[in-house]
């Protein structure tokens, strides 16, 4: 029997200042919406060498809060885990120390929760915000893309890749349904996998393999902050694309034949991102070496597809300061 309906559980390292904003924004709305007996926070740290535990410790909230601060730095993949270990709920929700609630999601959430039984899992929709979180940069409609426009249940996996695909990728978006969860993890040991940032994409395909129900939530409960993180200088970004996409590649080819459909589905998504993602590091002005090494880490990857050429090339060949004054323009006049 579990003791709660939902636990919030968030990985963190070295972020108090942002894991603090959203231990803020969580207690709002466990107060406005009183919903401390169905809901639990979860949070494991990867041994902080910032203020977080004495922080944590010292923060007030009307809900069980349980906090495992680790002795070593072991990687957000097994921090992942441990905190789905911990957990005394039902289901729960993955989420980012630097991500934010939308107002009223929890009480959505629960409420969606309690009226579909038994769920493998949900994908949670999102708006995209600057680093300061006060303008949007996406619309919601954009995260999966275009063609959902309301709440879904898929029954078959392949229709859910198909729609949803790599965003799975994406931590704060994960609900997950623990039971099932910690049937499809057993006792493996996934050696090389628990420094891919990603295995919780591999628990997720696994966990679609039998009993399958996963709702997309076409409402946006929570607000994505974009630009803030660590991959921003040049060995930065070159590491943050190797991890997205030879790590969340090889993922997917656990799962999928290289030729199959579904494969190609979830590379031509990863695909359809990279334009945006490019703009948005040449408008910050990575350095011509960078993106020399992107390029030809990209060309390697997509260059068989047509999108390539015709989205991505033209970002290559614009000068930074092109994107620069895009990016002023559009969050002046278009934001």
């Amino acid at each position: 029997m579990h003791k709660y309906l939902l636990s919030v559980c968030i990985p963190t390292y070295n972020r108090s200042k942002y894991l603090k904003g959203l231990l803020e924004n969580i207690s709002l709305e466990v107060n406005n919406y009183n919903l401390s007996d169905e809901l639990q926070i979860i949070i494991v740290d990867g041994h902080s060498k910032d203020d977080t535990e004495d922080m944590v410790n010292s923060f007030k909230i009307q809900c069980d809060l349980k906090y495992f601060r680790r002795q070593t730095n072991e990687g957000i993949d097994k921090d992942i885990i441990k905190g789905l270990e911990l957990s005394d709920a039902k289901y729960c929700w993955l989420f980012s120390d630097d991500d934010r609630l939308s107002d009223g999601s929890l009480s959505y959430l629960l409420d969606v929760l309690r009226k579909e039984k038994n769920l493998t899992g949900c994908f949670i929709n999102r708006d995209s915000y600057d680093y300061k979180l006060e303008k949007q940069v996406a619309e919601a409609s954009q995260w999966p893309g275009k063609v959902l426009s309301a709440n879904r249940l898929f029954t078959d996996k392949s229709e859910c890749i198909k729609h949803i695909g790599n965003d799975i990728g994406f931590l704060s978006s994960q609900l997950i349904n623990i039971d099932k969860w910690k049937k499809a993890l057993g006792n493996e040991d996934y050696g090389e996998l628990y420094n891919s940032c990603y295995m919780f994409v591999h628990i997720i395909f696994k966990m679609m393999n039998e009993d399958f129900k996963w709702l997309y939530i076409h409402s946006t409960l929570l607000k994505q902050r974009t630009g803030n993180d660590s991959f921003l200088s040049r060995v930065g970004v070159i590491k943050r694309q190797k991890i997205e996409l030879d790590n969340l590649q090889n993922i997917f080819t656990l799962h999928y034949d290289v030729g199959s459909k579904e494969y190609h589905i979830l590379l031509k998504k990863m695909l359809m991102r990279l334009p945006r993602v490019l703009a948005n590091m040449k408008s910050q002005g990575i350095t011509f070496s960078t993106q020399v090494y992107l390029f030809k880490l990209h060309l390697k990857k997509y260059g068989n597809y047509s999108r390539f050429w015709y989205t991505v090339l033209p970002i290559y060949l614009g000068p930074n300061i092109f994107f620069r004054y895009v990016k002023k323009f559009y969050f002046r006049f278009l934001v």
